[in-house]
């Protein structure tokens, strides 16, 4: 966590870090590199004046990268990762660092310090990126809570397996699970077994178990998802086959619940904003720290940024494309031109 300290700062404070844009890459020129200027700092430790160099220039390198990382990561992806970040980016930015130039070294005091000029591979580090995190972080990790009314056997009694199954199966696909009264979508509907048969078991009992359930977002009250299933259940007694069978149909309903969510949220709860005018990627960070500051966006991510031209997906707390083109044109420090609007989609520029 403390070598990744130097990776937030860098993010944050890009009035340190300079930049001069995006240009092809010399060794493969399908691709893109970011070009941008940072600084690295390291003691003189025992008059070791050499190594300290070395050191600056390795944290220089890691700041340039950290600068391409704040823009294309949502700051709760940056703290939630920040250890898979740090391993698995920053400590291997050579990898990710086409080629540098040394624009000043010096001293300063008990320190020695560099400046850099890089050309940062995006692709391979946005893909990276990509893959430290899950799906449902992608989609603004929203939390799921359960409101389940379920009764096992032929007495009806009380119980949670349904939903406990169903929690297990959401947290192993990357999802948060929380309190219902609190939760961004909410996973409500209705679990139930029933007696089947004892014939032909061998002394053991047979259970059916039916589950309906609904995905809806709290507030709107938008259904994302739903879905119906049953199974069957078997075990020595009544209660076990019936809160067998209930388990069976829960694991049953849960992979396609989770995929239908999945693909709502891609569809509805984020905007696509199609961002022209923007001249270098510091002009996109400083964007991107508007954007996050609006209080009805969740998170947001870069998706790709070429030739002027930004994608970015928007996770909403509320509203769509439009309540986000209002909130951009009073939030923004430069000028903001809409183009277009549509459901889920914003076209804008800078001016």
């Amino acid at each position: 966590m403390k070598r990744f300290s130097h990776l937030l700062m860098a993010a944050a404070l890009v009035a340190a870090v300079g930049c001069s844009g995006n240009r092809k890459s010399s060794v493969n020129p399908a691709f893109e590199t970011e070009v941008v200027e940072a600084e690295g700092m390291s003691p003189v430790v025992n008059g070791d004046v050499e190594g300290a160099r070395k050191t600056a220039l390795h944290e220089a390198m890691k700041n340039a990268l950290g600068l391409v990382v704040g823009v294309y990561v949502s700051q709760d992806a940056m703290v939630s990762k920040s250890v898979l970040i740090d391993e698995n980016i920053t400590s291997q930015s050579e990898g990710y660092i086409e080629k540098y130039e040394t624009l000043k070294e010096w001293r300063d005091g008990e320190f020695c310090k560099t400046r850099i000029r890089a050309h940062v591979r995006k692709e391979d580090l946005s893909a990276k990126l990509r893959t430290l995190e899950t799906e449902p972080q992608k989609l603004g990790n929203p939390v799921v809570g359960f409101d389940i009314k379920e009764s096992a056997g032929e007495e009806g009694k009380q119980t949670s397996y349904a939903e406990l199954e169903l929690k297990n199966r959401l947290v192993e696909a990357g999802f948060l699970t929380g309190d219902k009264d609190k939760a961004d979508i909410l996973v409500k509907g209705e679990a139930s077994s029933s007696f089947n048969t004892r014939e032909g078991l061998g002394g053991f009992v047979s259970y059916r178990a039916g589950v309906s359930l609904s995905a809806v977002k709290q507030g709107s009250q938008e259904t994302l998802a739903s879905v119906q299933e049953a199974a069957g259940g078997i075990d020595l007694n009544d209660a076990a086959a019936a809160r067998a069978s209930i388990i069976n149909a829960a694991k049953k309903a849960a992979d396609p619940l989770k995929d239908r969510i999945l693909k709502s949220l891609r569809e509805k709860s984020i905007v696509r904003l199609n961002l022209a005018g923007v001249k270098t990627i510091n002009d996109l960070s400083e964007f991107t720290k508007v954007l996050r500051n609006i209080p009805a966006v969740r998170a947001s991510w870069v998706r790709s940024f070429s030739g002027g031209t930004a994608v970015l997906d928007v996770a909403m707390h509320k509203g769509g494309a439009a309540d986000l083109s209002q909130l951009l044109m009073k939030a923004s420090k430069k000028p903001l031109k809409v183009n277009r609007t549509s459901s889920y989609d914003l076209d804008a520029e800078l001016e």
